[in-house]
């Protein structure tokens, strides 16, 4: 969910219609089954096709806004290329929506497992909650997405909205070194970052990084540290901007994997709002799950979960209008596969400095391979 400035303007008024005939129509979507990936081979070129679809269906509890809505959430294709050892690729484009936008679009050069290059456009390495994909996140959303909510701010839609993780184009190295200690990892990169779309004419970038390593089996702990322009109005005029920096470090922890078994998964995350007035932000994020093995012949696992996410605003801004506040999200995965799902939530968001408290119900419909 976007940041908005000021200017945001009131969602419009809506009437509820029952759900019963949504959930009929969503319905057919769970029955699919995995296959394995496409896969096509040519001497040493090697090519595999994936994707998605994710169709979904919330409501809100803001009287402005139609009290439920189906949408396709993401509709994806993806191939990944293996030209040799050395050299790989991967290009995924997003259908949903009213025009197609590419996701992930990159070539690697893996030179050592100690030192990879990447370029193009990919997740910056920043956290674990935004890199992860959508395909295996437990609750449905990363962080707030309540329709009429604008502004609504915890700890994932900080970090995203303000820039300093979520894609971009740009060159990272990346490596997992034989025989480094605690299973250490890193990736760090340029990117163009957020100030490049807002003022072409400035010279702005963004640093990003990320450290890892693996204590005990099931353990992995992660450090991150983004750093990125911010294009400000000069001076009191509108039309003139200088570049000032913002910054903003996560920790992270994660035990247990995406499989039957306990999950856990924490990220704290803060930094800079608003260098032009000093804003600051903090922000913590953690879930918890358990998924069973197989109940019956269709039903390969059942995954009940609850996940917190705070965000909190320390200072103001003239140019944002932030609410931090606090998701809760109670909710259960049905498996039909190891990636096709259905899945139930229902957020609650509880903002600060008072106010009403607002809910919606979410079921998603996914379809991967």
């Amino acid at each position: 969910m976007p940041i908005p400035t000021r200017r945001s303007r009131a969602p419009l008024p809506g009437r509820p219609p029952a759900l019963a005939g949504a959930l009929l129509l969503l319905a057919g979507a769970a029955g699919a089954q995995e296959a394995p990936p496409v896969l096509f081979r040519a001497n040493a070129l090697e090519v595999s096709v994936g994707g998605r679809v994710q169709t979904q269906l919330n409501t809100t509890s803001v009287d402005t806004e139609p009290f439920s809505e189906i949408v396709l959430r993401r509709v994806r294709l993806e191939a990944a290329v293996k030209v040799n050892e050395v050299v790989s690729a991967k290009i995924q484009p997003e259908y949903a929506g009213s025009r197609v936008t590419v996701k992930d679009a990159w070539v690697r050069f893996s030179l050592d497992p100690a030192l990879s290059l990447v370029a193009g456009q990919a997740n910056r390495p920043f956290g674990i909650v935004t890199p992860t994909s959508s395909t295996r996140i437990l609750p449905i959303e990363r962080g707030v997405r309540i329709r009429g909510l604008p502004g609504a701010a915890d700890q994932h839609n900080l970090v995203a909205e303000l820039g300093y993780a979520d894609r971009d184009v740009g060159l990272q190295l990346t490596g997992e070194p034989e025989g480094a200690p605690l299973g250490f990892s890193y990736a760090a990169g340029v990117f163009n970052g957020p100030a490049r779309g807002e003022a072409r004419e400035l010279n702005t970038y963004q640093l990003a990084a990320r450290a890892a390593v693996r204590p005990l089996a099931p353990l992995r702990l992660g450090a991150s540290w983004s750093r990125r322009d911010f294009a400000l109005p000069a001076g009191g005029s509108p039309d003139a901007l200088e570049v000032e920096r913002g910054h903003a470090w996560a920790l992270d922890a994660e035990w247990g994997r995406y499989g039957p078994g306990l999950h856990l998964l924490g990220e704290l995350s803060l930094g800079d709002l608003d260098p032009a007035t000093g804003a600051e932000f903090v922000g913590a994020q953690g879930w918890l799950a358990y998924r069973t093995g197989a109940v019956g012949r269709a039903l390969t696992g059942v995954e009940p979960l609850l996940r917190v996410s705070h965000g909190e605003v320390d200072g103001a801004s003239d140019r944002l209008a932030v609410t931090g506040g606090t998701l809760l999200t109670p909710g259960i995965n049905l498996y039909l596969g190891p990636l096709n799902r259905v899945m139930l939530n229902y957020d609650l968001w509880t903002p600060d400095g008072g106010g009403g408290r607002e809910g919606s119900f979410r079921a998603q419909f996914q379809a991967a391979f």
